[in-house]
């Protein structure tokens, strides 16, 4: 049987096939439409985030030094109204003290990290809220902070997987690293010797010690309870350390 159709059944068809073209075409381009491009030029939160973990660390290393290389010590002698740790003590009489943190430089770093991953945090968050005022959308994932002691210097590695979006393109943010100079390596060196050489011979030779190591100051402080305070100095940085001694302790009245 033969279908025919008028004039107006073929204008209908043809409409109805550019149609079809039309959408074909359409969903096409959208199936192949790329994510939006990474560009360079969306505000970057990298230096004021830096700049922000910075001041954080180097505050929790200020008040730590001063108090033995810790935040809050447990076991500490108060001295000139500062908390300064026990790194050698016996709290008996005549024997030699016992090192009470014989992992310092572990300590000290797991302190820094305990003390200033809150802070490094918000610095985050603080950045996150600015760049928002911006219209430029965050997704974060978790941060993850490594903090490593070395001469004359604090390294600081942190990972956090950013990625910053606005109407411009898009902005991948992984590693935040930087150094912060600082002694405290050789602080907590200079602390170990000290503590290890009081606990073999109730005696630490720090004068001859700052002739071997001029770049010290070295002062030792006897207290009325047998404790010494020995305060160190690194010439160069003007950085300071205390640290408590209690070792061979002589019973009052002999």
């Amino acid at each position: 049987m033969q279908i025919i159709i008028g004039k107006a059944g073929q204008v209908s068809l043809w409409v109805i096939i550019a149609i079809a073209i039309v959408a074909i075409v359409g969903l096409l381009a959208l199936l192949r439409q790329k994510p939006l491009p990474e560009i360079d030029n969306i505000e970057s939160p990298e230096r004021t985030i830096e700049s922000c973990a910075r001041d954080a660390i180097y505050e929790t290393v200020k008040l730590m030094a001063p108090q033995g290389g810790f935040v809050s010590p447990r076991n500490y002698k108060k001295y000139d109204n500062i908390n300064v740790a026990y790194l050698c003590e016996n709290i008996g009489y005549f024997e030699t003290c016992i090192n009470q943190h014989p992992s310092l430089l572990a300590e000290i770093k797991e302190e820094i990290y305990n003390n200033s991953i809150n802070k490094i945090e918000n610095c985050f968050v603080d950045s996150t809220e600015e760049l928002k005022k911006k219209n430029i959308k965050v997704e974060s994932g978790e941060t993850n902070l490594k903090i490593d002691l070395a001469p004359q210097r604090i390294k600081v590695s942190i990972n956090k997987k950013m990625t910053l979006s606005s109407k411009e393109g898009t902005k991948n943010i992984e590693d935040f690293n930087f150094e912060i100079r600082h002694p405290l390596y050789e602080l907590a060196l200079v602390a170990n010797e000290i503590a290890s050489q009081e606990a073999k011979y109730c005696y630490f030779e720090y004068v001859g010690y700052m002739i071997l190591y001029p770049e010290f100051d070295i002062k030792k402080t006897a207290l009325s309870d047998s404790t010494k305070i020995y305060t160190i100095l690194h010439k160069d940085s003007n950085s300071e350390m205390n640290i408590a001694i209690r070792s061979c302790a002589i019973p009052p009245g002999i």
